[in-house]
């Protein structure tokens, strides 16, 4: 699995929590059809939203580097939740279908990302 060079610089510079929140929502969202306030709720709600939750946190730790503390920061969650969270989604990769899926989802995030060169905004630095 390829960690994005990308989002692991994200650690580092530590970039604003409400930017990692709008870059997760458009990798997350539409793939697991769940509603934002689904997606950042205080309580566990719909098994579907929590499982969506579960992958978001997993990929804020995976692809973007972050630690489980600081993962459980950005969700409102202890990190402990998160651990449970990331093995829970590790434990479904052996399923390849899901594999891919993850990993289209972690391109999605290097895509996102404002230091990614193929971001819009780097594409015509003078706009």
């Amino acid at each position: 699995m390829q960690l994005s060079r990308v989002c692991a610089e994200t650690a580092a510079s530590r970039i604003p929590d409400q930017f990692l929140r709008q870059m997760l929502d458009q990798a997350v969202l539409r793939v697991f059809m769940v509603a934002s306030a689904d997606l950042w709720s205080g309580t566990r709600g719909r098994p579907h939203a929590a499982f969506a939750r579960q992958v978001a946190m997993y990929l804020a730790h995976v692809a973007c580097g972050l630690t489980l503390t600081q993962v459980g920061e950005v969700f409102a969650r202890d990190r402990t939740t998160v651990a449970h969270a990331c093995g829970r989604v590790e434990d479904l990769r052996d399923d390849p279908v899901f594999d891919r899926s993850l990993e289209l989802l972690e391109g999605v995030l290097r895509t996102l990302s404002p230091r990614s060169p193929i971001h819009p905004s780097n594409l015509h630095p003078g706009l």
